[in-house]
């Protein structure tokens, strides 16, 4: 996930186009250009074509299914060794390239960040990309840093979240990122560092909807309820504001006619998290016809 302190530094892998070796393969294409293959060398055969049971077509089918097994294959193969779209052994092999390790416990997601970021621990300078790395190789349980420099002090302080159900790290786990930065060949010189634990700034919202008649109520509140969960895994990261906007269009999925909530921006700054705690929604009324 690109850091909000510096986005230059990173690739957001959803804004790719779609690579072109990777094809579009379409069965009634392939069974097409077969047929169209089999007419231009045998005329006479256009009637057995024609009749879709014939067992000249029953053959035809065979091997446009053949090559179209083959085409995913090879689909398949271009994937594995994309950084974007690689998983498993395929991604860990990528990630040897670059002297990364999988983690135990370390879902590919987490992996392919960590990939993405590796470039960044060759530099001397202390990038926030080198600080963010370094971070989250300490432990499966660091979920997401943050490090911010202070012009002119040579302070350095980094931020981390714990993965889980609290997003405020232990003290162990903070000492072991603090040791990791310290340590000789990672630490900058200059740099005075501190690691810090997240700042939690817990949300509890609460809305009545109006809805539109005809919808059953309890199908419109699950995507609701569903859209809202999306919008807590966007926003629970370091430094993520939670806008009013942004709650209002989560609520408002098909069948929602209008939201009333009482809620402000919750800005949160460069070391804190917005923790939705509990999300309470309520049909108020049915619009009336």
């Amino acid at each position: 996930m690109p850091s909000f302190e510096s986005p230059a530094l990173y690739i957001d892998f959803a804004r790719l186009p779609p690579p072109q070796v990777i094809e579009e393969i379409d069965y009634e294409v392939l069974l097409k250009r077969y047929q169209a293959k089999v007419l231009e060398l045998r005329p006479e055969l256009a009637a057995a074509i024609a009749l879709e049971q014939s067992p000249t077509n029953v053959i035809l089918e065979a091997e446009s299914y053949g090559e179209m097994i083959v085409r995913e294959r090879i689909n398949a193969a271009a994937r594995a060794c994309m950084l974007p779209f690689a998983t498993g052994s395929d991604l860990e092999v990528i990630g040897a390239r670059f002297n990364v390790q999988r983690m135990e416990g370390e879902l590919d997601p987490r992996l392919r960040r960590r990939i993405q970021l590796s470039m960044e621990s060759f530099s001397t300078a202390g990038s926030p990309g080198s600080y963010i790395f370094h971070a989250l190789s300490v432990s499966t349980q660091v979920k997401d840093v943050s490090a911010v420099a202070e012009r002119g002090t040579g302070r350095v302080t980094v931020t981390i979240m714990a993965d889980g159900t609290n997003p405020v790290p232990s003290s162990t786990l903070v000492d072991a990122v603090y040791d990791r930065l310290m340590s000789d060949g990672i630490k900058p010189l200059t740099d005075d560092i501190r690691v810090l634990p997240v700042t939690k700034i817990p949300v509890d919202l609460s809305a009545n909807l109006t809805l539109y008649p005809g919808p059953d109520a309890s199908l419109v509140i699950a995507d609701v309820n569903k859209s809202l969960t999306s919008l807590r895994n966007r926003v629970s990261q370091i430094g993520m504001d939670l806008k009013r906007s942004a709650v209002i269009a989560a609520l408002t999925q098909e069948g929602v006619q209008n939201v009333d909530i009482d809620f402000l921006d919750v800005n949160v700054g460069t070391g804190g998290v917005v923790w939705i705690n509990s999300a309470s929604v309520n049909v108020s009324s049915i619009r009336e016809e």
